[in-house]
């Protein structure tokens, strides 16, 4: 059986922080298929996700900090992606 390891404080509101781009990407496609155009959706999802990232607590440079390190991330999934489907 594995122990759980308990998260401290900065990692916690890390990931509460980052859940937040999670769930805009979430309610883009719900705000979509409530009928929504793709601009209100977006607008909506973003306008939540805000809200979540300032109850985060983390000033915006440190918000910015941890979604420029969301988006390398994302950037080399991309890549790796595009890779295995050009075969």
């Amino acid at each position: 059986m594995s122990r759980k390891r308990t998260l401290d404080k900065k990692e916690w509101v890390n990931r509460y922080a980052e859940s937040a781009l999670i769930s805009a990407i979430r309610l883009r496609r719900y705000w979509i298929s409530q009928g929504d155009s793709e601009d209100v959706a977006v607008e909506k999802a973003v306008k939540q996700a805000v809200g979540m990232m300032a109850a985060s607590g983390l000033p915006p440079e440190k918000l910015l900090e941890l979604f420029r390190e969301l988006e390398r991330a994302c950037k080399a999934f991309i890549e790796m992606l595009e890779k295995i489907c050009q075969g």
